[in-house]
């Protein structure tokens, strides 16, 4: 029974230790505003009222629901992944608040399954070093967009770990810029913004994200 009883106290004391275990949980969200600088991520897509977006690697939708807003009814925002369970959390939420301008979408791991030629904007956040398929999935993102559209990533990296191989830095969940750099441009996309860091999150997760705008 002390074992029981100690080993639950170990767990909580280490979960407590690390309060955005689960930033990409919906009950995080209110908490990560004040650290992902979500609404200047949003500005650099340079969305209006009525234009169709897409948020690769949504997870529960965190920035799913914020290009909802932007859009707003006459527009579209994709919320895709690549779990099941994530696109019926989307799913659901979207129906308890009885949105209806969000498409949820099951995608495979070289295909996010978006529409030719529509989309305005694409942002993929804290998902990019998760794609091994990166060549593909540029690709279909490239194909989605309207000429002129934005693609948006904004990825982590850590002080110690920015001369790494490419490898090393995604079994650590992150990557260095330089990498997605020539994976854009490779894919055909223009440069149009990048910055270095973009977000600080030292105090929280031990790194710092930075942040590209590609147009096609």
């Amino acid at each position: 029974m002390r074992l029981a009883i100690l080993f639950l106290l170990i767990s909580f004391t280490g979960f407590a230790q690390d309060p955005y275990k689960n930033i990409y949980s919906a009950h995080a969200w209110k908490e990560r505003d004040k650290w992902q600088k979500p609404d200047e991520l949003i500005k650099l897509l340079n969305l209006k009222a009525g234009d169709q977006a897409a948020d690769i690697g949504c997870h529960e939708g965190y920035m799913t629901f914020k290009l909802s807003k932007v859009v707003g009814p006459e527009g579209k925002v994709y919320a895709v992944d690549v779990e099941e369970s994530k696109v019926k959390k989307v799913e659901s939420l979207a129906a308890e608040s009885k949105i209806k301008n969000i498409t949820p979408i099951k995608g495979d791991y070289d295909n996010p399954k978006l529409p030719l030629n529509t989309l305005n904007a694409v942002i993929i956040l804290d998902t990019y070093h998760e794609m091994d398929d990166h060549d593909e999935i540029l690709q279909h993102v490239f194909k989605a967009l309207k000429p002129g559209g934005r693609l948006l990533l904004c990825e982590p990296i850590a002080e110690s770990r920015r001369k790494s191989s490419r490898s090393e830095q995604e079994s650590r969940h992150e990557l260095g810029m330089s990498f997605a750099l020539a994976d854009l441009k490779k894919a055909g996309f223009k440069i149009t913004f990048q910055q270095d860091p973009f977000v600080d999150r030292t105090k929280e997760k031990g790194d710092k994200m930075w942040v590209i705008v590609a147009e096609r």
